[in-house]
């Protein structure tokens, strides 16, 4: 188990009403999984399942199926973003 800090960005950041919350997590782990952990704990958590959210493991762009290392320090959410 370890601490970690989950960052919402934009959109995720308002809809969720906070922009981090840490928590401990149980490893294995996927991106996947803690969003459906996220979904069930957080208010407004469901928003993370929507398509198109993106993600990263410090720093480090994540994909749904990517297993979270137990060295993590920091997961991030973020809505979609378009360029002009």
């Amino acid at each position: 188990m370890s601490k970690v800090n989950v960052v919402f960005f934009a959109s995720l950041k308002e809809s969720i009403g906070q922009s981090t919350f840490q928590m401990t997590l149980n490893f294995p782990l996927t991106i996947g999984e803690l969003k459906q952990q996220l979904a069930e704990e957080l208010k407004d958590g469901k928003k993370l399942l929507e398509s198109g959210i993106q993600s990263s493991i410090d720093f480090e762009f994540s994909r749904d199926t990517d297993t979270i290392p137990e060295t993590v320090k920091e997961v991030a959410f973020f809505p979609p973003v378009t360029g002009g």
